[in-house]
C-alpha cells in the first residue's frame, strides 16, 4: 500500500501543489492504516473510515469528510487506471452536505485597526515585516502557503508586481500590487538585509533570518485579534475573504475579483455578492434616519432583523459600508462617494 501511496503523490506532482500533495498524503496514511489485507479497500471501508468520530467523540465536519472523500476518489481513480483495480470503490460515495455560512469578513475600520495595532510594535524589523505581511495578504488576497513561499526576486518594483506566484492546482500567476503595499514592502526589504543571509531567497523571514512559516503568520493574526478586540476570527483566509468583499463593495466586477482571487470557476467568487448586498443593504437602512420620523405615516413595524440579515443576524454599525475612506493605488488614488 505505501508504494502505491508513493506512486500516486509521484503522479499528482504533475499537476498539484505540494499543500494538496502533502494534505492527500497524509490522508491516504491514516485510511492505510485502517484498511483490512483485501487486495483493494470496499466501499464500506470507505464509508466507516470518512464516518469515524474525531477524538474527542464529536462528529467531523462536512468540509473535513469532503476533503478525505476527494483524496480517496482521486487515489481509487488512479489505482483503477494504473494498478489494475477492476472498478473504482470510492464511485457514487456522496459528498457530506455542508451547511451554508458565510465567511468572516472585516470592515475597513477594522482592517485599518489590524494595520494600526503592527504599527505599534516596538520592534522595528517586526513591524516592518508585519505591515508588509499584512498588506500583501489584505489587499493583493494571497493565500497563506502562496506568501511564505515568495521570493525576493519575485517583488517587481517596477511595475508594482509579485511575478510568477505559485497556487493551488499547480497554477502559476503574476498579482498586481497598489502603491501602499509596495511601499510597505520596500520598507521591508530594506530591514530584511541585516536579518537575512545573502543566500537566502525567501521574501518573509523569522528574524533569525530563515524563511517564515504558515504557522507564524497565523499566531501574528492570532495576537492582533486580541489587540483590536473583535470577536471574529481573524486569519490569513478572512483576510483573502476580505480582499474579496471589499474589493466588490467598492464597484469592481465579478469576474476581475475572480481573477484576483485566481479562481479557477467564477461561481466560487459569487458567494461574497450575498455579502456585498447584505451591506448596502444596511447603508441604505441607516439613511432612512435622515428622514424626519414626523413626516411618515404610522405603518406596521418593519421586523428590522430579517430585513438586515436573513439569518436574523443583525450587523453592527461598524461592520457596515464606512463611505469616509481613502483606497490609494497605483493610479493615485481613488475615494470612495
Amino acid at each position: 500500500m505505501c508504494d502505491h501511496i508513493i506512486a500516486f503523490l509521484g503522479h499528482l506532482a504533475a499537476h498539484r501543489s505540494s499543500r494538496t500533495i502533502k494534505t492527500y498524503g497524509a490522508i491516504l496514511a491514516l485510511f492505510a492504516a485502517s484498511w483490512s489485507s483485501t487486495p483493494r479497500p470496499t466501499r464500506r471501508e470507505i464509508e466507516a473510515f470518512l464516518a469515524r468520530p474525531r477524538h474527542d467523540g464529536k462528529r467531523r465536519s462536512p468540509a473535513t469528510c469532503n476533503q478525505e472523500l476527494a483524496a480517496l476518489r482521486a487515489f481509487a481513480k488512479f489505482a483503477q487506471r494504473d494498478l489494475g483495480w477492476n472498478d473504482n470503490p470510492a464511485d457514487g460515495i456522496p459528498f457530506a452536505r455542508e451547511a451554508p455560512r458565510d465567511p468572516p469578513v472585516l470592515s475597513i475600520l477594522e482592517l485599518r485597526r489590524l494595520f494600526t495595532a503592527v504599527a505599534a510594535i516596538t520592534d522595528v524589523a517586526k513591524r516592518a515585516r508585519g505591515l508588509a505581511t499584512l498588506a500583501v495578504m489584505s489587499q493583493a488576497g494571497l493565500r497563506v502557503h502562496e506568501l511564505v513561499r515568495l521570493n525576493v526576486e519575485q517583488l517587481d518594483v517596477a511595475s508594482a508586481t509579485l511575478v510568477g506566484v505559485h497556487g493551488k492546482g499547480a497554477t502559476v500567476h503574476d498579482v498586481p500590487l497598489n502603491a501602499p503595499t509596495v511601499t510597505l514592502l520596500l520598507d521591508w526589504v530594506r530591514e530584511r538585509r541585516a536579518i537575512a543571509a545573502p543566500d537566502e531567497a525567501a521574501l518573509f523571514v523569522t528574524l533569525r533570518g530563515s524563511r517564515l512559516s504558515i504557522r507564524s503568520v497565523q499566531r501574528m493574526l492570532v495576537h492582533l485579534r486580541r489587540e483590536i478586540g473583535t470577536a471574529k476570527r481573524v486569519t490569513p483566509h478572512t483576510l483573502r475573504h476580505t480582499t474579496a468583499t471589499l474589493a466588490l463593495t467598492l464597484g469592481a466586477d465579478l469576474s476581475t475579483v475572480a481573477d484576483l482571487l485566481r479562481h479557477s470557476d467564477v461561481n466560487t467568487t459569487r458567494r461574497y455578492l450575498h455579502l456585498v448586498d447584505e451591506r448596502r443593504r444596511e447603508a441604505v437602512r441607516r439613511l432612512g434616519t435622515s428622514i424626519p420620523a414626523e413626516l411618515l405615516h404610522e405603518s406596521p413595524a418593519v421586523d428590522e432583523p430579517a430585513m438586515a440579515d436573513r439569518t436574523g443576524y443583525v450587523r453592527p454599525v461598524h461592520e457596515s459600508l464606512d463611505v469616509h475612506y481613502r483606497l490609494d493605488g497605483a493610479d493615485g488614488g481613488r475615494r470612495a462617494a
